[in-house]
């Protein structure tokens, strides 16, 4: 064999090695793919025969018509259509209470006033001891029979402590209401009534812009869209509504915290003290009562330090406060929602907090 030659041949066969272990490597690469494709279609048909992740349930709707029957009080906020009917309807399905009934329908009634409840008259006869109850949906009772809301639970405890005396609790709440739509909806409709108490339900997002919390609201309770993988992939499906959610209440949080540091805050917080303003002219007892966002309540709450803030801001003007966290606390918050879609208090919710604030009103030591 020629010297000429050998350099090459050589060269050949030290070269020749690279082909082959880029070979295995790829069909590593195969192999580790293609064990990952196995193990998620075992999980897929794990996931779809065993029934597993959360169940998923239609939206609430509003009937008739899909929306609530609101009109504008002028020079006012909106309010109820006087002597009408709606109701909200939910999945049956998530009904693990039995509570709405096989049609998954809460009723509510709305008298001659725009409120929710039955007729009221004016003037107040003698005799009578009158709370009303200013608030938002959780004091309107979304979600709840009128029989079990905390104004009508509230208004038979008081009556069992009064027997001599007759008690009517008022429901002034509205859905979308914020604490300066409160105070209006007290001077233009409920100043009438002359009440003894009024109590106004501050819920921590009415700090918040109105626009804001109806989107977040409507985020909350539509229907989402999902992706096109998640039509064809439970595993997936699952996966995307767990990050949809997260990323709701992340945002919820965010904005709920923020809204303690804007002019929303510094808003309610001079509309409180004008009610505090009304109430010495009025010659009636005027109480906050806060309620917690239901998340979390037997775990690490998150918003611990805003009631303080709003405890403080009702000491410094003089306010009587009623902080309903600690009733809530270390139950789970879900056992308190009005449904798996909706995170309003349910009844069990309203009975614990009407409780609390007969209590209160009744001058118990706690």
């Amino acid at each position: 064999m020629s010297p000429m030659t050998s350099p090459t041949k050589q060269s050949n066969a030290e070269a020749s090695p690279t082909p082959r272990a880029d070979n295995r490597w790829w069909w590593r690469g195969v192999a580790v793919v293609g064990a990952i494709c196995v193990v998620l279609l075992i999980a897929e048909l794990s996931v779809r025969l065993l029934g597993l992740g959360p169940p998923i349930y239609a939206p609430r709707r509003f009937e008739p018509n899909g929306a609530i029957p609101f009109i504008k009080i002028p020079n006012g906020p909106i309010a109820y259509r006087p002597n009408t009917t709606f109701a909200s309807v939910y999945d049956p399905a998530g009904d693990t209470r039995g509570y709405f009934g096989p049609k998954g329908r809460v009723t509510y009634q709305i008298n001659r006033f725009g409120l929710r409840g039955s007729a009221v008259s004016v003037p107040k006869p003698a005799g009578t001891y009158r709370v009303v109850c200013l608030g938002d949906s959780l004091t309107f009772g979304e979600g709840v029979k009128y029989a079990d809301t905390y104004p009508a639970r509230l208004q038979a405890r008081l009556a069992a402590a009064m027997p001599n005396r007759k008690v009517q609790v008022i429901n002034a709440g509205v859905q979308t209401y914020n604490t300066a739509d409160e105070a209006a909806l007290y001077l233009l409709r409920c100043a009438q009534f002359r009440p003894d108490v009024v109590t106004l339900g501050f819920y921590l997002n009415d700090a918040t812009d109105s626009r804001k919390t109806v989107q977040q609201h409507d985020e909350w309770t539509r229907a989402w869209k999902l992706s096109p993988l998640a039509h064809v992939s439970r595993l997936w499906e699952i996966f995307e509504r767990a990050r949809h959610a997260r990323r709701l209440q992340d945002r919820f949080i965010a904005t709920t915290r923020a809204s303690f540091e804007s002019s929303h805050w510094t808003e309610c917080k001079t509309v409180l003290r004008g009610m505090r303003r009304v109430a010495r002219e009025d010659g009636f007892r005027f109480v906050v009562v806060v309620f917690p966002v239901f998340w979390n309540l037997d775990g690490t709450y998150p918003f611990a330090d805003i009631h303080e803030k709003i405890d403080a801001a009702c000491r410094q003007a003089d306010i009587e406060c009623l902080d309903l966290l600690e009733t809530f606390r270390r139950r789970p918050a879900e056992s308190l929602w009005a449904h798996p879609t909706d995170r309003h208090p349910n009844e069990i919710a309203h009975r614990l907090a009407a409780e609390r604030i007969g209590r209160y009103l009744l001058g118990a030591k706690e």
